[in-house]
């Protein structure tokens, strides 16, 4: 198959891990750029380091789904992991014939709620390590007070949109307490665009959750409907669900 039609050169890929060996609790993701399509080979650069160092969590053999915008439609592409990756590159081999789905938009709020972001240039990795080591404290009997502030945000099961005093960083963590009883919501957050407020004193900043529970997909999608009626399409987007 011509996967070079749908995988251009610069094209932005979205990969979800959908490994028999992943969390199956965990909604786990990235993003990359293609750098070159072959039949049997694909290689995306990264927009930010995965790992520092000489290990990696990255392994042969893993899998993922890839989605993409084409022509109008959504992609979807199994393909696993062909050889080590570099810190900012990977290169995957396609796995059976790609499909076309019909692209949805997830609901979205305009809300307030209290917010911790914490922005600084480290590799997925160490954000994925620190994601886990949070989300475990906040689900102990006595979890940790977080100093966080009341912050106007638009929020989707997909990720969040909120104002920043300064320059934003490729990744983040976000916590965002729903108010619902529950622990805050905890996710790590991949920058997909940002823009000067029109007094250019901040940064206005739209992110993708990539990294978070699938019980707090469900709490967010649960908040929003509470909020605005708005309930989630039926056949949930392709590009928050780990399964082709």
């Amino acid at each position: 198959m011509h996967y070079d039609k749908y995988f251009g050169r610069g094209q932005k890929v979205f990969l979800i891990n959908i490994s028999d060996e992943r969390d199956q609790e965990v909604y786990n993701s990235f993003t990359g750029q293609v750098l070159s399509c072959l039949d049997d080979r694909l290689t995306l650069k990264t927009p930010y380091r995965l790992f520092s160092g000489d290990t990696t969590a990255f392994r042969h053999g893993m899998q993922f789904k890839l989605t993409t915008e084409s022509l109008g439609m959504g992609i979807q592409l199994r393909a696993e992991l062909q050889e080590p990756p570099t810190p900012d590159s990977i290169v995957l081999k396609p796995v059976g014939d790609l499909s076309v789905y019909q692209r949805r938009q997830s609901p979205r709020a305009d809300t307030t709620l209290p917010l911790l972001h914490v922005s600084q240039k480290s590799s997925l990795e160490a954000f994925r390590k620190e994601w886990r080591r949070i989300s475990a404290d906040l689900r102990q009997p006595n979890p940790p007070r977080l100093k966080m502030l009341e912050t106007e945000l638009n929020i989707s099961v997909g990720g969040i949109r909120f104002d920043m005093t300064q320059e934003p960083t490729s990744l983040s963590l976000v916590v965002v307490d729903l108010q619902d009883g529950n622990p805050p919501v905890n996710a790590v957050a991949e920058l997909i665009w940002q823009k000067r407020s029109q007094d250019n004193e901040k940064f206005q900043c739209g992110h993708r959750f990539i990294d978070i529970l699938k019980e707090d997909q469900q709490r967010i999608s649960q908040f929003i409907e509470r909020l605005t009626g708005a309930k989630q399409p039926a056949g949930r987007q392709k590009e928050l669900t780990d399964s082709m």
